[in-house]
């Protein structure tokens, strides 16, 4: 790995895309062939869990950068934390391409997304602050491999929102599964988000709201687990209507779309103070699904059209209560990535290996109906290795 690759201009590129998620629960690492316009080839992917400490070090950054406000020095935590990152990171390129050496043979390009700890998007009198920690330069050098990083800057210094950044990809595997129809491809992580697809209409996006970020914490707090296995636990509850319709009156749902989240901005486990496990389990579950429905109607026009389908990828498709809620309220097919032959468990990282490919062509990554940005603009960082 310690080769240094020279970067091409033009054709087909294997990228190596490096993904971290306000779970916490790893870094996904995960292989791609593509000339980022078009998905030529899968390759393998893995998830590098993180220990137990080390994960309780970067959620100790994040309540450290939620205290920050970027107001002042930064935490000390975050430098601290800065190697927990790379490590991980490293780790899972290491042990991807040990399990791949033929794909590794031929590496030219890593696309490292890094660690968000705080993202405030921009508003309509303020432009807007994201922080994504890890250093690619140290992750390049250590490689031997140029790495494309710090990806959601330029768009939120040129007014948009940062986020989502997936979009473009999305779009690329719908063109690849040669789906037809309006398409919603909804990703269900800490954080939601959802893209509309469809021949003649520009790309549109839009995080959705909260997804798993609150369900997960509530079930936390009860200590039963991490999450909700399968949904059962928001299925053997009652959602309380009226804390649902008064979390949807939130400011983030009165501003035009597309608008980007960060997975605290729905703080709203104290209203569920007098609830049972299984009710605020039903309650949040609810809130998700119905910030869905909200955000696809507000992005909804005359030129797409009503949604055809809808596919579901991140943890939330495992979510019985929410798959059925979603049907229940889209008016579209529901399915999961996997029903059209896609690895959810691995999109996250390959679009971020797609979008490496995109900043070292310097193809656009982010379009004024997904992220509000002025005009389609390329972004990211190339770190070649030093030599």
């Amino acid at each position: 790995m310690q080769k240094t690759k020279l970067m091409k201009q033009s054709g087909s590129y294997i990228a190596l895309g490096l993904m971290s998620g306000t779970s916490l629960d790893g870094v996904d690492a995960a292989f791609l062939e593509t000339d980022g316009a078009r998905i030529i080839r899968f390759g393998p992917r893995l998830l590098n869990p993180y220990r137990g400490e080390d994960r309780r070090a970067l959620e100790s950054a994040t309540q450290a950068a939620l205290r920050w406000q970027f107001k002042g020095t930064p935490p000390n935590s975050f430098a601290q934390v800065e190697a927990v990152i790379h490590a991980t990171h490293l780790n899972a390129v290491q042990a991807l391409c040990a399990q791949a050496p033929e794909w590794a043979a031929k590496l030219d390009i890593i696309g490292f997304h890094g660690q968000t700890v705080l993202h405030h998007p921009a508003t309509s009198t303020q432009k807007g602050l994201t922080l994504q920690l890890g250093d690619g330069q140290r992750l390049a050098d250590a490689l031997g491999v140029p790495v494309a990083y710090d990806f959601r800057q330029d768009d939120v210094q040129s007014g948009g929102q940062g986020a989502p950044l997936a979009p473009i990809y999305h779009k690329a595997l719908v063109e690849y599964g040669e789906l037809s129809g309006v398409t919603a491809v909804l990703n269900l992580g800490g954080v939601g988000n959802v893209t509309l697809i469809s021949d003649g209409v520009p790309l549109m996006a839009s995080d959705t709201g909260p997804a798993n970020g609150p369900l997960d914490a509530w079930v936390s707090q009860h200590s039963v687990g991490e999450y909700d296995k399968g949904g059962e636990i928001s299925l053997a509850g009652v959602p309380i209507f009226s804390k649902v319709e008064q979390w949807l009156k939130q400011g983030f749902f009165m501003r035009p779309v597309p608008r980007s989240a960060d997975r605290y901005d729905f703080d709203v486990l104290a209203d569920l103070k007098e609830a049972s496990l299984e009710d605020g389990a039903a309650s949040l579950a609810t809130f998700s699904v119905q910030a869905v429905a909200l955000t696809l109607s507000q992005m909804q026009n005359d030129k797409t059209g009503g949604i055809d389908t809808a596919i579901v990828c991140g943890g939330g498709r495992h979510n019985t209560a929410m798959m059925w809620m979603l049907s229940e309220h889209l008016g579209a097919k529901v399915i999961t990535a996997e029903d059209v032959g896609w690895d959810s468990d691995a999109i996250e990282a390959q679009a971020f290996a797609f979008l490496a490919v995109r900043a070292q062509k310097n193809l656009p990554i982010s379009f004024p109906l997904t992220t509000g940005v002025p005009r389609p603009m390329t972004g990211g960082k190339i770190a070649t290795p030093k030599v």
